[in-house]
């Protein structure tokens, strides 16, 4: 009795057994949960990385994102972006209209995204939800993702620090941020008062993100020496002897 029960314990087994043992690898590799966490992270890894009008473009929902599972054994997966026609379409007029800087960057392995989706297929370590290989930025797809990526967006970045037309009004929120940053920029006898001035100074003639795309120029020598950002550092300097600000 005893056999014949552990005969057809094995016979009954051994279907459910092997449909869970070609399961396996799917349930090892990544469920649902922690492909949406590898997307997130890899977002996040963007907005930090790249200059502000990408982080502004994921703001405001003109950036989507998808990512699915290409092969359970490897644990390879394939991490899409939509990007907006109208970034794409812009960069690429900017990039047209400088064909020296079009040929040095070919040369160096980097371009801008041509259509509006892009896609890197990588293989993910499960255990820390990181790619296995590491992505030189020219050649591995998800480094070349990147990598086009950026530069799309620091060209944005840098076209939109100019001046055009009546800037958007900031918000409350917006102008305490710049307030607080500028109390622990500057000196003054009443800096509250001072960077006051210089908060409102400074809303009369940029937008709030125009003032961010500036000062990412600011902190960015190589970004800086293109030429953009002169005519915001001229109303900065004003706007601080005005104020009564000093450094």
């Amino acid at each position: 009795m005893k056999t014949s029960l552990h005969t057809w314990g094995l016979q009954h087994c051994l279907g459910g057994c092997l449909l869970w043992l070609a399961a396996a690898p799917l349930w090892a590799c990544l469920d649902q949960h922690a492909l949406q966490t590898l997307a997130d992270k890899e977002m996040q890894y963007l907005v930090q990385r790249i200059p502000p009008a990408f982080g502004d473009a994921v703001a405001d929902r003109l950036i989507q994102q998808n990512i699915d599972l290409k092969d359970a054994g490897t644990c390879s997966v394939r991490w899409q972006l939509n990007l907006p026609a109208a970034d794409i379409a812009e960069a690429q007029a900017l990039l047209q209209a400088d064909p020296a800087k079009q040929i040095m960057l070919a040369a160096q392995g980097y371009q801008i995204p041509e259509q509006s989706n892009v896609e890197a297929e990588f293989v993910v370590d499960p255990a820390n939800l990181q790619p296995v290989h590491r992505e030189i930025l020219q050649t591995a797809p998800l480094g070349k993702l990147r990598a086009s990526v950026e530069l799309m967006y620091a060209m944005l970045t840098q076209a939109r620090t100019s001046v055009s037309g009546q800037p958007s009004p900031w918000t409350q929120a917006e102008l305490q941020a710049a307030q607080s940053s500028c109390q622990q920029q500057f000196h003054a006898d009443k800096s509250e008062a001072a960077c006051s001035c210089y908060s409102r100074g400074l809303a009369e003639k940029y937008s709030a993100r125009k003032v961010k795309y500036n000062r990412y120029l600011q902190s960015n020598p190589y970004a800086f020496a293109t030429g953009n950002g002169a005519q915001f550092k001229q109303l900065d300097k004003s706007l601080q002897a005005s104020c009564g600000l000093t450094q």
